[in-house]
């Protein structure tokens, strides 16, 4: 009996042993499966991540960012043709002619460096913008989309409106003023303390927005000021309802067209205070519609280079991949931190403005010996009217496109 009973107590620790194994191995199988199920999620929400910024994966299995941008919504306003430029809504800048890319739209023109549409009221309505960049073996390296929207010229009585400017010397062309009185048959009232050509601005000749915040004379035109008049001395700031107060000047839209001054590679700094003036302005007037257009892209490498006064360089140390990456972060910063502001509109003329083409030129040498003549920029930074003109379209159309929200 003993032996009996021995053994059954070895066969139930036995059995026992193998009961407790089998339960260790489904515990462990099913933390390992709960492990990896963890593990996948977070490599899809790594690459969904990745995704949306543009990042691949290239042939050594690194990250590489390509970053692109376009706004979620562009307006083209019908009797106006626009175009989008492949370098400018691209981190890569001009090195995005290395690679493949299109535009994708039911409308419009696919060309070889923009995508380019002319507003027709038979065209009026929305349209899927698509643009894709390949590598040279067809392989999708980065895609971003965006909402044509093609809208009807303004009516007459809409055409009628108060507009005023805060700007820099980009707000100081008189091509501008003169493309929107053409667009709006000369109805728009222009407001300000300064004026260019006949239209009445805020616009000052190597401002930045931080100038705007604080007691800064301007010296650059005549009538000189020994301080600019938003700065408000008891508040030690810029006061939209202290200058309102002070000039009876009460727009019904503001256009903000600050950025090229103060621009460096870090855009907080120069952005933060073109959002403290939107967000100043809205504290008093939280209705007002503000238009905020995005600076412009410099010249080629030979007018940032060649830029100077008496012989001494304006741009001598910067490079044009350099100075274009500064406006696509400041743009880009600009979009996203003030996404929620309301009554606010970008005007999208950073990736409007055919910045190859419009900056006048001279004829020079090639080198100091040769017949050989080449045209090169004589401004890095202001273009010709041409280009006056076409941020005029960009603006006009956004007015089309939203005018209709701020007068209900």
């Amino acid at each position: 009996m003993k032996r009996v009973e021995r053994e059954k107590v070895i066969r139930s620790a036995y059995r026992s042993i193998i009961l407790a194994l089998t339960v260790c191995c489904l515990f462990l199988g099913a933390v390992l499966v709960v492990h990896e199920l963890a593990r996948e999620y977070e490599v899809k929400r790594l690459n969904e991540r990745l995704d949306a910024k543009g990042v691949v994966q290239n042939d050594e299995g690194l990250f590489s960012s390509v970053q692109l941008f376009l706004p979620e919504q562009i307006y083209v306003a019908s009797g106006v043709t626009l175009e989008l430029y492949n370098s400018q809504i691209s981190s890569l800048g001009t090195r995005i002619e290395e690679y493949n890319v299109k535009w994708t739209c039911a409308v419009g023109k696919n060309m070889q460096r923009k995508f380019s549409i002319t507003g027709t009221d038979e065209l009026e309505g929305d349209y899927p913008l698509i643009f894709t960049i390949f590598d040279d073996n067809g392989a999708q390296v980065a895609t971003v989309s965006t909402t044509l929207k093609i809208v009807k010229d303004l009516d007459e009585e809409q055409k009628s409106f108060s507009l005023l400017t805060i700007g820099d010397s980009l707000s100081c062309s008189t091509a501008t003023y003169e493309r929107l009185n053409e667009l709006t048959d000369g109805n728009i009232v222009y407001m300000g303390t300064r004026g260019v050509g006949g239209s009445l601005t805020e616009a000052r000749r190597g401002f930045s927005a931080a100038d705007y915040l604080s007691d800064t004379p301007y010296t650059n035109d005549e009538p000189y000021e020994k301080v600019q008049p938003f700065y408000n001395a008891r508040t030690g700031s810029f006061d939209w309802e202290y200058y309102k107060e002070k000039t009876g000047f009460h727009p019904d839209a503001v256009q903000l067209f600050l950025g090229t001054n103060g621009i460096e590679e870090d855009p907080a700094p120069n952005g933060d205070n073109i959002i403290a003036i939107v967000k100043n302005i809205h504290e008093s007037d939280p209705e007002l519609p503000i238009y905020l257009v995005h600076t412009i892209y410099p010249a080629n490498q030979d007018g940032i280079g060649s830029w100077n006064k008496d012989g001494y360089a304006l741009y001598g140390d910067r490079y044009k991949y350099e100075e274009d990456q500064k406006v696509f972060h400041l743009m880009t910063y600009l979009e996203e931190t003030l996404e929620d502001e309301e009554n606010l509109y970008f005007v999208p003329a950073a990736i409007c403005h055919d910045s190859a083409n419009n900056f006048d030129t001279t004829e020079e040498p090639v080198n100091p010996h040769s017949d050989v003549m080449q045209e090169v920029p004589t401004d890095a930074v202001h273009p010709g009217r041409a280009g006056y003109e076409q941020i005029a379209d960009c603006l006009y159309s956004v007015i089309c496109g939203t005018k209709a929200q701020w007068e209900n």
